[in-house]
């Protein structure tokens, strides 16, 4: 008989579970994460100058992909108060990017610190080890821990390609994963041969980078200028400041490698710090006309060891172009090119 009950109270409270839906945390984790790539998904659509008749194509094959993947978050779910700052700063960031607008630095530096805390909470929520060879959320990540710090699971070249389909799937659903494959082709044949290239090297950007071209993301890594601006101050540090300035450098580079990868291991930070150093150091080794010359391979050398540089991938064009809600952000740029063309042909 015991065992019996035993078995009515685990079927209860499997049932109760099943009802209240995945806790608090993992709703957050996807709310985010969907937010991150909606908007990486609006500077893809505006950066690529799309012509009305590739914007209809691909609006249409959002739609399908849209049928057969989950509802995107309402984003206005209950968040912890430093999580809902993060999300109101990224949906201020949004409604201006649909419109087609400008961001103001003051929006870029708001959004790059907000990327930086969501980083750091993400981070406290992967776990030491895996729980579980699949792609629940609970397999690789944990509610938050309040206090204290760990060592986050790293990511080999065993357990990437599940991890990477578990984050995939958070975002389409397996039916949704299926139609973004068979839609794939499709996506990539919309495309110009240098539409094709860009999102080749196209990483996440919550702000659009200064040259779609040459994407950087928002919170993770400086636009060009900004890094050669670092560079030249570099050089012109007088030698009593520079161990302070080198310190302070490498330090922020730490910032920003667990702002691009909130999983990173102490091997990976000590890995970016190297690169960085060497940037730095010989930029003040360097003579004048040496840097000069070398400049921008140092600059992208800075930004590569904080950020690698991102290559090709199956379906990634399309898993771009095709984020559940991007129907949306379509329609809002078809309509933007109709406006412009009924201004340009005003009287």
């Amino acid at each position: 008989m015991w065992r019996r009950a035993l078995g009515a109270v685990i079927a209860i409270a499997a049932a109760a579970q099943a009802t209240a839906g995945p806790p608090s945390w993992e709703r957050e984790l996807r709310e985010l994460s969907y937010l991150f790539l909606h908007l990486s998904n609006i500077n893809v659509i505006n950066g690529l100058n799309l012509t009305r008749k590739q914007a209809v194509e691909l609006y249409k094959l959002a739609r399908e992909v849209e049928s057969a993947a989950p509802r995107p978050p309402s984003l206005k779910a209950p968040m912890r108060p430093e999580l809902a700052k993060v999300r109101t700063t990224w949906l201020e960031l949004r409604s201006l990017l649909v419109r087609g607008g400008e961001v103001p630095q003051d929006l870029r530096d708001r959004v790059n610190a907000a990327r930086e805390a969501e980083s750091k909470v993400v981070r406290a929520m992967i776990r030491p080890a895996p729980l579980a060879a699949d792609t629940r959320c609970a397999s690789c990540h944990m509610a938050p821990r309040s206090h204290g710090s760990h060592q986050p699971m790293a990511v080999t070249a065993a357990n990437k390609p599940l991890v990477d389909r578990a984050h995939v799937e958070a975002l389409y659903g397996r039916r949704g994963l299926r139609k973004l494959v068979s839609v794939s082709p499709k996506a990539e044949a919309i495309l110009t041969d240098g539409q094709r290239a860009v999102l080749g090297s196209f990483a996440c950007c919550l702000a659009p980078p200064e040259d779609l071209s040459d994407p950087m993301r928002a919170g993770q890594a400086e636009a060009s200028g900004k890094v050669l601006d670092l560079l030249r101050r570099v050089r012109q540090c007088p030698e009593r400041f520079w161990p302070v300035m080198r310190t302070r450098v490498l330090e922020r580079a730490d910032e920003l490698a667990g702002a691009v990868k909130p999983g990173s291991t102490d091997a990976h930070k000590s890995s970016v710090r190297e690169g960085v150093a060497k940037a730095l150091d010989r930029t003040r080794e360097a003579s004048d006309v040496e840097f000069e010359m070398e400049k921008g391979s140092l600059a992208k050398a800075l930004k590569g060891a904080i950020v690698p540089p991102q290559g090709e991938a199956p379906h990634k064009a399309a898993y771009f172009l095709l984020i559940p809600g991007a129907s949306r952000v379509y329609a809002a740029y078809i309509r933007r090119l109709g406006k412009a063309r009924q201004a340009a042909a005003a009287p």
